[in-house]
């Protein structure tokens, strides 16, 4: 089954207006997906922002 909440988040980062709005939808996913530490900072770096991508289309919307 598929994971609604990744679904959401690449939602949201897809239809972002602004980066930083990219950048909160990646941070919620990575987290979400436990890539990225849970530390409040929504400033990805560009291998932070692959990382999560990287993640979520290996987890095909599954959890």
């Amino acid at each position: 089954m598929a994971d609604k909440y990744v679904e959401r988040q690449l939602k949201f980062y897809e239809n972002a207006s602004s980066d930083e709005g990219k950048d909160n939808a990646l941070y919620r996913l990575g987290t979400h997906l436990e890539v990225i530490p849970c530390n409040g900072n929504a400033n990805l770096t560009p291998e932070q922002r692959t990382i999560i991508l990287d993640a979520a289309k290996d987890d095909g919307g599954k959890k």
